[in-house]
């Protein structure tokens, strides 16, 4: 059904054509008389109450929707109304309502055809009101087709019941503008997937500040602004890392971290929706729109936002252009013009079809193309550059709390390699520009050997975050243990799980766990070499009784305090949940902006990036000339899979001995260089998790 708007004054009912119609009689007729023997059937009236300090749209049941400016409604007085309003409306727009009201349509005994009556009052501190001629209001009525010739009828009921039809008006075609903020301007579903998206940053609830501000930041938006992945932040001595590496004298920065660090390069990749015709509509442009100066032209319609929906499935800038630019053209000449310019894609029928609705422009629509004459492009200039502005103000922002982090995690490398340096140098040992070497030559006795630890936590609570430490009394020195499941600890790597111990007296266990704000600690005396499992007992503690069990210990160096790494790991846990709500965020934003711009995803299909670049050497549940992929993320972490996809030789010459054991098992089937970005990388294991989800 198509909508009828037209210009109304109050108390009247009509008999409605489509289109507009532009009354400005006053009438103080009641909808009906005590003694009316209709009184029981007439059509029932529905209430709304309002205040005239605001614009107010008001829907029907049936339909009528109607827009009351802000100070449209008068009294007696001709003073304007700005408290509390009552409004009375009755809707008759079928045959049967029509007759059960007695709505005859007759005009001085002469029948008219219609197509639909309403009624409406306004009442004010017990006053029946009227309205203003200069800020009158408006109505949009449904009707099933244009009619030519139809008027608008002031209608005169009789106490009897008696309905007279008079007064006709004739129905200008204009189109009738609303207050702009009370349009849907999104792409279809934007603000659904913010609803799924929320709690977002400080915002629980969707707003429309909200929405804004996400919708227009898409225009500026890169790739590259927030992390592809969180970075692996634990750190623990290099010594027994078999991936450190010693350059210029000093172990390189990757060597400190126990598995593949995630630091990758991050792409930069953007759309300059200026010029990119075929990713969706630029937000900026959108934000011009709504900047206050169109709100009289034909984009504050409901026609418009109409056919911005349609202009939004184009991902076409130039399509919206035809309307921004040609505003003081009517309106079916604009979607004439869309047509054309789409006339080789699916969108062309739409616009097509539109323009069949003959529908006109604005009152004075040449007035505002005078007024606007050069403000769109400015205006859009001006808006990208202070989007951009506000974007490198955020990355800034980003950027120094990650240098803040990385000066403590160099603070920490500091530390960890005195720590190591302590505990080498009480073995012997001597640091050279090669690393460290053992300058025993066999004549004493050594004072250490190599000898495996594991520890089991044997703990009915699920910590949040937990650490083990390995205490040598004998030497002053401590060394934190690795963990790869937050369950089994172990000294060295993960393959050896050995390190360097004295090879007298005894050593301390020290457990300190953590869950929600409870702490749980755990203590083992073990014997080096002799006690290679333990199994640690946990009981609840505070913090301060924690720090009465390990204060024996707060008399090694600095380096070796067990609470000067719990500080430490305070703040790498800090920044690990900073990173994943970044990685959380980043995920939101690019939700958000493959529905503003459909037609250039940021996520992928994985499934077809699978078959275009793996089924051939590959299968997911079995192996075929590379090995089944069922369980790879479970085997390994995201890090190491886009760097062993992306370029899996690289790997094996930096020494990486998962990539080594692959290629081995092959026997030296080499995998092809795979030139993909990290989303479309993520994208294929993430089918690969969701096919194992189905299937397996």
């Amino acid at each position: 059904m198509k909508n009828a708007w037209f210009n109304f004054s109050l108390f009247l009912l009509l008999s409605l054509a489509l289109s507009q119609c532009d009354i400005n009689q006053e009438t103080n007729s009641l909808k009906v008389a005590a003694s009316d023997p209709f009184k029981e059937s007439i059509v029932p009236s529905q209430s709304f109450e309002i205040t005239g300090k605001m614009d107010t749209v008001l829907q029907g049941s049936n339909g009528t929707m109607i827009v009351i400016p802000k100070g449209a409604f008068m009294d007696s007085y001709g003073n304007t109304i700005i408290g509390e309003i009552k409004i009375e409306l009755a809707e008759a727009l079928s045959l049967d309502e029509m007759i059960f009201s007695n709505l005859t349509t007759q005009s001085s005994g002469q029948p008219l055809e219609t197509d639909g009556m309403i009624y409406i009052d306004a009442i004010s501190n017990g006053e029946h009101l009227r309205i203003n001629p200069k800020n009158p209001i408006y109505i949009e009525i449904p009707t099933k087709e244009k009619i030519p010739g139809m008027m608008a009828y002031k209608g005169i009921r009789d106490s009897e019941g008696n309905m007279n039809w008079v007064d006709p008006q004739p129905i200008e075609n204009y189109l009738v503008t609303v207050d702009i903020n009370l349009l849907d301007f999104y792409p279809n579903g934007f603000e659904d997937e913010i609803v799924k998206g929320l709690p977002f940053r400080k915002h629980d609830t969707l707003t429309k500040n909200l929405s804004d501000s996400l919708y227009y930041s898409l225009s500026v938006y890169k790739l590259g602004d927030l992390p592809e992945i969180a970075e692996e932040i634990i750190m623990n001595e290099p010594y027994y890392n078999k991936q450190s590496k010693v350059v210029n004298g000093k172990y390189t920065e990757q060597s400190y971290y126990q598995y593949y660090n995630a630091k990758t390069q991050q792409e930069e990749v953007g759309f300059d929706t200026s010029k990119a015709k075929c990713c969706g509509i630029d937000p900026a442009m959108i934000k011009v729109l709504k900047s206050g100066k169109y709100d009289s032209t034909l984009i504050a319609t409901r026609e418009f936002q109409t056919r911005l929906q349609s202009i939004f499935e184009t991902c076409e800038n130039e399509i919206l252009e035809v309307y921004v630019n040609n505003i003081g053209l009517d309106l079916y000449k604009l979607d004439s013009m869309a047509a054309y310019k789409l006339r080789a894609h699916k969108m062309a029928k739409t616009f097509e079809n539109y323009s069949h609705d003959k529908l006109t422009n604005v009152r004075n629509a040449n007035k505002y193309v005078r007024l606007l004459r050069g403000y769109y492009g400015k205006e859009l200039s001006k808006t990208k550059k202070e989007l951009e502005k506000l974007r490198r103000k955020a990355l800034k922002q980003l950027d120094r709390e990650s240098k803040a982090f990385e000066k403590v995690a160099g603070d920490y490398r500091k530390l960890l390699f005195k720590r190591e340096k302590h505990r080498m140098q009480k073995y012997g040992f001597e640091w050279a520009s090669t690393g460290w070497i053992n300058i025993d030559k066999g004549t004493q006795p050594k004072t250490w050997f190599a000898q495996p630890l594991e520890v089991k936590l044997d703990s009915k609570v699920e910590f949040d975050r937990v650490y083990c430490y390995a205490v040598y009394t004998s030497i002053k020195s401590i060394y934190r243990l690795n963990t790869d499941d937050g369950e089994t600890f172990y000294v060295g790597n993960g393959d050896d799980k050995e390190m360097l111990m004295p090879n007298n007296g005894f050593g301390e266990l020290i457990g300190i766990g953590y869950l929600g704000d409870k702490t749980y600690f755990a203590r083992e005396t073990f014997i080096p070499g002799k006690d290679i499992f333990l199994n640690l007992k946990w009981e609840g503690k505070n913090m301060n009784d924690i720090k009465d069990e390990i204060r024996e210990f707060e008399k090694f160096g600095k380096e070796n305090r067990i609470s000067k790494d719990l500080e430490y790991m305070a703040i790498f846990e800090k920044e690990k949940q900073r990173q994943q709500k970044l990685v959380k965020e980043k995920k939101f934003i690019e939700t958000l902006h493959d529905i503003a711009f459909p037609c250039c995803p940021i996520n992928p299909d994985g499934k077809v990036l699978y078959e275009e670049n793996c089924s051939s050497c590959h299968k997911i549940n079995q192996k075929l000339i590379g090995p089944a992929l069922h369980d790879v993320t479970a085997k390994h972490d995201i890090a190491w899979l886009l760097a062993f996809t992306r370029n899996n030789k690289k790997l094996r010459d930096e020494g990486n001995l998962a990539a080594q054991a692959i290629f081995e098992e092959y026997n030296g089937s080499v995998m092809p260089r795979f030139d993909l970005t990290n989303s479309e990388i993520e994208a294929i294991y993430d089918y690969i998790d969701e096919y194992n989800s189905v299937n397996l």
